[in-house]
């Protein structure tokens, strides 16, 4: 049986889709929310000036669909995390769905996590695991917590305190997330250094409770052509920077993270603020690491206590002691 998301009134789900010349993958993602075992409540896609076959896909869509479809094509090229920013602001449900436009839901995925958040109402968001699929949408065998090496152990410590992994990494993909829309008053604007996922995450955990279901509810492409992934090109240096530069990037975000925290009305010197800031300096600190492996592996020490806090423990420390000489 279809529930509709007016049937619940307290409940409604928007699903928050952005769009760029997703022609090719398009039909079949919409196909998926057409299939929901709960259908959402309405569908808002903004699109982002593509020049394929986009828009006239949306358009056959939005005709046949069994609940409302709000189509807006921007006006000039936002990027992907202003495009989702303004597509949860023109959301009217109480739940909203991110959805990106090359993947692939699960029928109930709609109807898990919605179940989640109705029954626990101090829970602001949930996410969930996804299967990895190519391209061409064939199972790769891999799931996406596995890709992020988010361990049950893991797991279970991000339920207990999400912030402590936070601080540590990225766990939380947009594509699985569904959260109440009251967290909009806390995220937006999302500051241009974040990406929307990453910040949406901390607004949550901050004002609410973050938590997660531990099963795949949509098959997640990986290929070359997505904007946003979790495969190998994504990672630092997926964009043509350098490990540091990268590092100097990561103590941006938590710069401007550290500034709406306090603009919030969070004391600075309130625990999580001081965290916060260690993890600034310690991103800043692994950005200045020395080309010289002597002097670097000295800075290093020093620094162990933070390797375990605020990055991924031995990785992180392999990786650092492993830093050629890059431009500084």
């Amino acid at each position: 049986m279809h529930l509709n998301g007016s049937e619940e009134s307290s409940q409604r789900i928007s699903v928050a889709m952005c769009t760029y010349n997703g022609g090719h993958y398009l039909e079949e993602q919409l196909e998926s929310i057409a299939l929901q075992s709960r259908l959402p409540y309405e569908l808002i896609v903004c699109d982002d000036q593509s020049t394929d076959d986009t828009l006239a896909i949306l358009k056959r869509f939005q005709a046949e669909a069994t609940f409302p479809v709000k189509v807006v094509r921007n006006s000039q090229r936002l990027g992907s995390t202003r495009n989702f920013d303004q597509a949860m602001g023109l959301a009217r449900g109480e739940l909203i769905a991110l959805c990106d436009q090359d993947d692939r839901w699960g029928p109930k995925k709609l109807e898990r996590l919605s179940e989640t958040l109705h029954d626990d109402p101090f829970l602001g968001g949930v996410f969930s695991d996804a299967n990895l699929i190519d391209g061409d949408g064939r199972q790769t065998g891999l799931r996406l917590f596995a890709k992020h090496k988010f361990t049950p152990a893991k797991q279970r410590n991000f339920v207990s305190c999400p912030t402590d992994t936070l601080l540590k990494h990225d766990v939380v993909t947009g594509a699985t997330l569904m959260f109440r829309a009251s967290i909009r008053r806390y995220s937006s604007p999302i500051p241009a250094s974040w990406v929307h996922d990453g910040w949406l995450a901390w607004m949550i955990a901050l004002h609410s409770r973050l938590s997660l279901f531990p099963e795949p509810l949509i098959d997640y492409r990986i290929h070359v052509g997505q904007q946003l992934g979790v495969s190998n090109a994504q990672a630092a240096g997926g964009r043509g920077e350098t490990r540091r530069q990268f590092y100097k990037r990561v103590a941006r975000q938590f710069e401007d993270l550290l500034q709406r925290v306090l603009a919030q009305g969070w004391n600075e010197h309130d625990a999580l603020a001081g965290k916060i800031r260690e993890k600034i300096a310690f991103l800043k600190m692994q950005s200045t690491l020395s080309p010289s492996l002597g002097v670097r592996t000295l800075q290093m020490i020093g620094q162990l206590p933070r390797y375990v806090h605020y990055a991924r423990g031995l990785g992180a420390i392999r990786t650092d002691f492993l830093l050629g000489r890059e431009t500084q």
